[in-house]
């Protein structure tokens, strides 16, 4: 949980300015902050526009927003350039924003909301002879992007499944069931993502953890406490969240898709990419060091390995591929190999302290290992 300490200074500098009777896209500009680009009322033809040029090259953005909704295709050349640019999106307590606007929310790098947001979805629509109707074309465009955002297909039924008299209204325990990140603003305090994770993050980790333990542990000797630890917690918070069944079917699809990587990765990355995407969590990986006691680091290269995280699981692999090549290939070809192992060695001790050649040098040389596959 982090503090969120501009929010109320961009309150108040709206409410000085009178941002809520000016246009409907204006930009309020803090000195050393996040600027903040505001989106009211009904979006209509060329906001789209009139949102790029509002935004220009401003590099760090929030987008505030408050709507009834309006243009499919407006909203969505908005919310284009809101990813496209890392933006975040916000919708303040006790604000709405629903329809168009919504899509527009969901398209942030990190989405804000509040308890009492209310964001509300529904299916698109077209008016014909006075009546209300969906519109398939639209929606075809919508679940198109909201793929393209990286959302399951039970978010985007949720988007789309409202009439268009109705609205589906986002709560933070519905986003978090759907997959959908959000940062949750509670007073002045901000609950990330990764202090109240989706049931997909948990399902994500609970397959991580389980390539590790079953897949990994011959390339990188992980702690196999850890890894069950690690397993059995995101498999309890993942089933809690989503119930056994959505459960199931989720960390299922998630492990075929790991499972699918295999053979065009190879094991080895495959093993280390688990091991630095659960660690970029923040989350414990039973790996504590390279494959040699760092004690006994004598060289500038060893003391480099030592301090750098990122090098740890990648040198437990490599040694763990040596090995099994001295002990299982035969002893003509083993001999040429070794050969090149020991030219590498000596490109990789060249780079000394430097940390970035060093993770270079073991990223080129497990692509060139990436189809040895140990036992």
């Amino acid at each position: 949980m982090r503090r969120w300490t501009v929010i109320g200074t961009i309150f108040a500098l709206m409410s000085w300015t009178g941002v809520a009777t000016a246009a409907d896209i204006d930009v309020i500009a803090v000195p050393g902050a996040i600027d903040f680009v505001i989106i009211k009322g009904e979006i209509t033809d060329g906001d789209g526009d009139r949102f790029v040029d509002a935004v220009q090259n401003r590099e760090k953005v929030t987008v505030y927003l408050e709507s009834p909704g309006g243009l499919v295709r407006e909203a969505l050349q908005i919310g284009a350039e809101i990813r496209l640019r890392n933006y975040a999106t916000l919708v303040a307590g006790g604000d709405e924003c629903f329809s168009a606007c919504g899509l527009i929310w969901v398209s942030g790098a990190r989405r804000y909301m509040s308890p009492d947001s209310l964001i509300g979805f529904h299916a698109a629509y077209r008016e014909e002879a006075g009546e209300f109707r969906e519109s398939g074309v639209a929606n075809a465009e919508i679940g198109s992007f909201l793929t393209h955002l990286g959302l399951r297909i039970e978010a985007i039924r949720y988007f789309t499944i409202a009439g268009p008299n109705n609205f589906l209204l986002l709560t933070p325990k519905r986003a978090r069931e759907l997959g959908i990140d959000i940062f949750l603003l509670e007073g002045e305090d901000v609950v990330t993502p990764y202090d109240a994770p989706t049931g997909d993050r948990f399902a994500e980790r609970w397959v991580l953890y389980n390539i590790l333990r079953s897949r990994c542990q011959a390339y990188l000797q992980a702690d196999p406490v850890t890894l069950e630890q690690g397993a059995n917690e995101a498999f309890a918070k993942g089933n809690e969240i989503l119930g056994s069944e959505k459960w199931g079917d989720l960390w299922l699809q998630l492990l075929d898709q790991r499972a699918a990587q295999i053979p065009t990765k190879g094991l080895a990355v495959l093993c280390v990419e688990a091991e630095e995407d659960l660690r970029s969590q923040g989350l414990p990986t039973g790996i504590h060091g390279p494959s040699f006691d760092c004690v006994k680091a004598a060289t500038p290269t060893e003391r480099a390995m030592c301090a750098d995280q990122n090098i740890w699981s990648k040198d437990r692999a490599m040694n763990s591929i040596y090995g099994w090549i001295r002990s299982n290939v035969k002893a003509d070809l083993r001999k040429g190999i070794l050969a090149v192992q020991r030219s590498w060695l000596a490109i990789r001790n060249d780079c000394g302290g430097d940390r970035q050649c060093l993770n270079s040098v073991y990223d080129q040389r497990l692509q060139e290992l990436k189809l040895v596959v140990i036992q």
